[in-house]
């Protein structure tokens, strides 16, 4: 890979050439990107702190309802990738 001004250089070149209608999603890709980076320049204890924020986002749940997320997210896990690759 090139230098940092080469890829910037890179990037603007395709971004300039990429359909109107797709720049909502390269927005939401670099925002998110942005957003991973800010937070790894956090400090642990801010990580921290953020990620306990979410505890107990469910509690409101049913185990019932609970426990068919809990299946929801196994299934898409498991259907992430074809298994049966053919060579």
């Amino acid at each position: 890979m090139g230098s940092s001004s080469e890829i910037y250089q890179s990037v603007l070149q395709k971004l300039s050439t990429i359909p109107v209608e797709y720049l909502p999603q390269v927005d939401e890709y670099l925002t998110h990107l942005k957003s991973k980076e800010k937070y790894k320049k956090l400090d642990a204890k801010e990580r921290a702190r953020i990620t306990m924020s979410l505890a107990g986002a469910w509690s409101d749940m049913s185990d019932k309802e609970f426990e068919e997320l809990q299946n929801y997210f196994k299934e898409i896990r498991s259907n992430l990738f074809n298994r049966n690759v053919e060579l």
